[in-house]
């Protein structure tokens, strides 16, 4: 049994269900929640835009693999905070969205910040409901994490000032234990033999892998599934890292090619999306083996010849111990994908080649690429990249190597820009002790640059890059391609001095203007106690952007 005022009662069941931070923004509304937090040790990180402290937690329920909360004031408060709640929805984060709300005894009288928000809510969270009494604000706190939990979604409750403030016991409910989430749900064995009697057959089969191979932390079972029937893995989304980068079977630049002559494809929680050309850029006849947990998605855009439903790391588990009864995939047909691999593998390093020389470019201004391959060299096993922006984070997706999973962080299939800093300041939080990049593209950068601060005062510090080509370039260069020139319009910035804008805070900035000073600079943000930020001024011509335009 607990007592107190309802932020107290909140608190408490916050802390039941194992929250360590808080992310929010201060409000009258929810003042109380947030102060009996900090009194029962949960550290409390205050942001300069509700969109970033939700952002935030987001960022730290995908890393954690569990939910996270962040908590803000009604109406424009709770408004702020829906595009990270889109963002999150888009990428299965379960996020837990706390709001404030108009005191209850004078609803629908004009109250300051009153609003319906329940509503705005539904179509982008599995669950969004208010609580109406003080005494039931735990058991409706278990019941959000309840479902942020099982559905891997984001969910938005909403408690009104007054019940805050008030008085009331309750029981807390006790947490659910991993018992009562689900487990690992396994595919119907019948159609896993299928799919392993599929892949046996097959001579050209690849493996791509997305983010459910993170959320089921499958990514051992996707290895060893690579190396018992010698697949060719891609990945995408939040599945990068899940395959060494150093391993043989690990390709990055062929995936085009691979889809155009694969017999066989396996997609593991990979969406046929804009990112996969709405699966156009499959054979007619190419056979599909998906795995999803959620069986309305086996069939997004494409039937498969099997779809299977269940938890990624169990399904991996059993297509291994399915294709082995299937004498691990059939001599001939095994000794024809070594001869595929290797032409994958050569067309890779010819590839990778062309890349290097061009990460090799001493122009000025300096290149995409020029600036992508000196971050990639200052990778290692100890760093997290952030990145947050158009052109110049696609550029550096093809270049910076994911050591392991984990470690590569974007916003995901709903291409929200502004997440770089509190993806940056929640990647610091989780590993203090790995350096922590941020390539943030210059227009990206403005959308909630001031969390730099929060960054600061809370002692979390990493390394911003920005790519500053004085513009929004994934915009820019489509239109100039198209209209020429002379016909850019609403998509042109001034090449501003972003390192003085984070000594403002109390940060170290330095700018670069040649390809030399790159690596130096890096090395000395690297080593700065507080947020360091390097402002690269980058040229403006890349046609990547045009990548975007088709994908649209």
């Amino acid at each position: 049994m607990a007592s107190g005022n309802g932020g107290q009662l909140m608190a408490h069941a916050l802390k039941r269900e194992g929250v360590e931070v808080l992310f929010t923004l201060c409000g009258g509304h929810i003042t109380p929640a947030y102060l009996a937090a900090d009194e029962l040790g949960i550290r409390v990180i205050d942001f300069r835009h509700e969109q970033a402290a939700a952002m935030a937690a987001d960022a730290l329920a995908r890393l954690s693999r569990r939910p996270q909360v962040a908590l803000v004031t009604a109406g424009p408060g709770v408004t702020n905070a829906v595009t990270a709640v889109a963002n999150a929805a888009a990428a299965d984060s379960p996020l837990v969205l706390i709001g404030g709300k108009s005191p209850f005894y004078n609803l629908e009288q004009g109250s300051l910040q009153e609003m319906e928000q329940v509503d705005m809510f539904r179509p982008i969270t599995c669950w969004a409901r208010s609580c109406w009494e003080t005494r039931r604000i735990p058991e409706y706190v278990e019941m959000a994490f309840r479902h942020a939990r099982t559905q891997r979604a984001p969910v938005f409750l909403e408690v009104p000032t007054d019940l805050l403030y008030g008085f009331g016991e309750a029981e807390l409910p006790p947490p659910l234990s991993p018992a009562h989430w689900g487990g690992r749900p396994p595919a119907d064995p019948a159609l896993v033999e299928q799919a392993a009697r599929l892949l046996a057959q097959s001579e050209r089969a690849v493996l791509l892998a997305g983010s459910t191979v993170w959320w089921d932390d499958a990514a051992a079972a996707l290895q060893a599934l690579a190396e018992q029937a010698h697949l060719p893995v891609y990945t995408n989304g939040m599945g990068r890292g899940c395959m060494p980068p150093e391993h043989p079977l690990f390709f990055q630049l062929t995936r085009g090619q691979a889809l155009g002559e694969a017999d066989a494809v396996v997609l593991i929680g990979v969406p046929l999306d804009f990112r996969m050309g709405y699966g156009r850029n499959l054979g007619e006849h190419t056979r599909l083996i998906r795995i999803e947990n959620r069986a309305e998605r086996l069939a997004h855009v494409r039937a498969p010849a099997v779809g299977l439903c269940g938890d990624a790391r169990a399904v991996l588990e059993q297509l291994c111990v399915a294709l082995a009864a299937e004498g691990g995939g059939g001599a001939a047909a095994r000794s024809a994908r070594q001869g595929w691999v290797q032409a994958l593998r050569a067309a890779e390093e010819h590839k990778r080649a062309a890349q290097r020389e061009q990460g090799r470019s001493d122009q000025v201004p300096i290149s995409h690429q020029r600036l992508a391959q000196e971050i990639a060299d200052l990778v290692d096993a100890d760093t997290v990249v952030v990145g947050d922006g158009g052109d110049i984070v696609g550029c550096a997706a093809k270049y910076i190597p994911v050591p392991a999973p984990g470690h590569w962080l974007d916003p995901g299939p709903f291409g929200c820009l502004g997440v770089g800093p509190p993806f940056a300041l929640a990647a610091k939080l989780f590993w203090p002790h790995k350096k922590v990049i941020l390539l943030s593209g210059d227009g990206a950068l403005g959308l909630n640059g001031f969390d730099l601060d929060t960054a600061i005062r809370h002692r979390l510090p990493f390394v911003t890059v920005v790519g500053n080509d004085g513009g929004w370039g994934q915009i820019r260069n489509p239109q100039t391609q198209m209209f020429g020139e002379q016909r850019t319009l609403a998509c042109e910035l001034e090449f501003s001095r972003y390192d003085r804008f984070i000594e403002a805070f109390g940060g170290r900035g330095e700018r670069v203007e040649r390809p030399e000073q790159i690596r130096p600079a890096l090395e000395r943000a690297l080593a700065a106690e507080t947020c360091a930020l390097v402002d690269v001024v980058i040229s403006k011509h890349t046609m990547a952007g045009s990548n975007y335009m088709r994908g649209l």
